[in-house]
């Protein structure tokens, strides 16, 4: 494996797990700003925000290239080839892939269980209290965001060949 392909496969992976964040945490979590509070100054914060993340996950996914050629990221090593075994691209990016949908599990299945136990409490209860109150946006995002790391855990096969596309 070369140095180019090293940092090819960890741009990429960067660039996968800051557009899910962006997508699934950054994104829903303003738009309930906005409805709660609408201004267009926030309105357009928002807009300009999601641009550029989308931008930046875009650049990072398919001009990996350019970016490493512009940061010269390849150069000032002793050797061109890194040796790391018996393992390739596409095997990296699988385990880069598992690691993400990993941390994205990770990340949200107590949410979702705290808002799932909550809910069910002020339903037995018939009364909402106050101590187990219910977001009921964080807890939809925490359930797309559980979903989405147990399709990146199942599908890390095709997930890594869709980046290892060149």
């Amino acid at each position: 494996m070369t140095k180019r392909d090293l940092f090819r496969i960890l741009i990429k992976a960067f660039g996968l797990y800051s557009g899910i964040l962006t997508i699934f945490t950054v994104i829903p979590s303003n738009t309930v700003n906005l409805v709660y509070q609408f201004d267009t100054l926030l309105l357009l914060v928002i807009l300009s925000a999601v641009l550029v993340s989308l931008g930046l996950f875009i650049t990072l996914i398919f001009k990996t290239d350019a970016i490493i050629r512009f940061f010269k990221l390849d150069t000032g090593f002793d050797d061109e080839k890194i040796d790391l075994g018996s393992l390739t691209n596409e095997s990296i990016l699988k385990l880069a892939v598992v690691i993400i949908g990993g941390f994205l599990i990770i990340d949200n299945v107590p949410d979702v269980l705290y808002y799932t136990v909550a809910e069910f409490r002020n339903r037995v209860n018939q009364f909402e209290n106050t101590a187990f109150s219910v977001n009921y946006v964080n807890w939809i995002i925490s359930v797309i965001n559980v979903v989405i790391g147990l399709l990146f855990v199942s599908n890390y096969k095709k997930v890594a060949l869709f980046l290892n596309k060149d």
